[in-house]
């Protein structure tokens, strides 16, 4: 069964005269008798009536009449609605970063988004494991961190954002270091930093064990604003990345990049090169550079 015959036939409901139906289809009338009489054959029962030049629908014909309706009208929702997702009227996207600072500025750029395309229902997971969140098909894109990525997988498109140093943070009325700090002289101080687990930790630790140093934090916690809060009390200083200070700047703190080719990480964009990708996550790709752009972010080249 054909949509060409089901639209012969609708038209043939429609009118009931095989002439003035053809005339509507722009075909012969034979033309039409012949795919009525192929669609008959297909279902195995008369769908008119004939009684001369007079036709009317049998009980099989009202029933296929009613359902041939439903189909060209779910045709036709459907190429609305693909026509939506087209021109951004309609759509899902759905980002994954990790959690902490990257978490934040996914969900800043994904305001601006939904400001420009209020349709597009947007969501963002955080979690530790981006590939797997896209093997699984539970997001779209992902943000990570390099120092995350040990083997290159050739199922995944990975694009270099930008790359961030670190920096030693201090109360202002503390401040004492000159810029560039060198980390010898900031381990000497005491700090407030992230647990061993988290990723900015695991950076310092992979940084410090270089130059065989050994880290002795004042206080530790994973709480970010915790964090910010007893470094403004002048209780310690951290060492966070930059876009994490950036995210929390008081006029209370200072920042110091510290020069070590360790203390960087490479922000990266992820997703399945496999995967069809829709116009939203197309539309978000356009809108990231400049957006990251005004986190006075520096982008590696020929990033997007």
């Amino acid at each position: 069964m054909e949509l060409r015959q089901l639209e012969y036939f609708l038209m043939l409901c429609e009118e009931m005269q095989f002439t003035r139906a053809a005339e509507r289809l722009n075909i012969a009338q034979p033309t039409l008798s012949q795919q009525i009489k192929v669609l008959e054959n297909e279902v195995n029962t008369p769908l008119f009536h004939r009684i001369g030049k007079k036709i009317t629908l049998t009980e099989a014909g009202q029933i296929l009449y009613r359902q041939a309706q439903t189909i060209f009208k779910t045709l036709h929702t459907t190429k609305i609605q693909m026509q939506q997702l087209a021109s951004l009227e309609k759509g899902i996207l759905r980002i994954g970063a990790l959690p902490g600072e990257l978490t934040n500025i996914v969900s800043d750029l994904v305001l601006k988004f939904m400001h420009k395309f209020p349709h597009i229902q947007v969501t963002v997971t955080s979690g530790e494991d981006i590939h797997t969140l896209l093997k699984n098909n539970k997001i779209d894109i992902g943000f990570s961190f390099s120092p995350l990525i040990e083997n290159y997988d050739e199922q995944f498109v990975e694009i270099p954002l930008y790359t961030e140093q670190f920096c030693y943070v201090e109360s202002k009325d503390s401040a004492a270091q000159h810029e560039p700090v060198q980390l010898r002289d900031i381990l000497n101080e005491p700090l407030v930093l992230f647990p061993n687990a988290h990723l900015c930790r695991r950076i310092l630790n992979a940084a410090a064990k270089s130059d065989k140093l050994s880290i002795e934090p004042k206080f530790e916690t994973s709480s970010i604003p915790a964090i910010f809060q007893f470094v403004e009390q002048g209780l310690g200083g951290t060492i966070v990345a930059k876009t994490l200070f950036d995210l929390h700047v008081s006029d209370k703190l200072h920042a110091h990049i510290i020069q070590h080719p360790l203390l960087e990480r490479e922000t990266l964009l992820i997703y399945q090169k496999e995967r069809l990708q829709s116009p939203a996550f197309k539309a978000f790709l356009d809108l990231l550079e400049p957006a990251l752009t005004n986190y006075q972010l520096s982008f590696s080249a020929n990033s997007l």
